[in-house]
């Protein structure tokens, strides 16, 4: 496998059967991709609906995105450290910038203007090396994209992986 194709659910998809629907159909529709989900609205991932989601990801052999982003809002998506695909998982770093998360009128690379620590990173190594215990693959990938610090995190990350850091 050399990528994957990513099935970002805006925040307002809820988790609902119609959606789930439109999942299947993805899968139906791209059937010669390998689809990763992300889910934008934390609904998929309550409680009470978490076990469900990810089940059926399971059932279909989609990779959950787990997103790494601020957890201080309402509309935080939890972090979810596993596997629903032998074959991939993908984790997406958008930052935590508590201060440009919410705020209007700014571009995405403003509210992604955000560089991980070499703690945070160290933090955020282990859970990801347990993923890759549980698949093939992780693909890891850096959305924090203001200047080059998507770049400056992605090399620091992967020498960290690697044992160098």
């Amino acid at each position: 496998m050399i990528g994957h194709m990513l099935l970002q659910l805006p925040a307002w998809e809820f988790k609902n059967r119609r959606n789930m629907q439109h999942i299947e159909e993805c899968v139906r529709l791209l059937d010669d991709y390998t689809l990763a989900v992300e889910f934008r609205n934390s609904s998929w991932l309550k409680e009470g609906d978490r076990g469900e989601t990810l089940g059926f990801l399971r059932e279909l052999n989609l990779p959950i995105v787990t997103v790494v982003e601020p957890q201080d809002f309402h509309s935080s998506m939890p972090l979810v450290w596993e596997a629903t695909s032998p074959d991939l998982a993908v984790v997406r770093f958008h930052g935590r910038n508590n201060e440009t998360w919410m705020k209007k009128g700014i571009s995405a690379a403003e509210r992604f203007n955000y560089l991980y620590s070499d703690e945070e990173l160290s933090d955020l190594a282990e859970p990801v090396k347990q993923l890759a215990s549980q698949t093939k693959q992780v693909h890891a990938m850096f959305n924090n994209c203001y200047e080059v610090k998507a770049v400056q995190n992605a090399k620091r990350f992967m020498a960290m992986l690697a044992g160098a850091a």
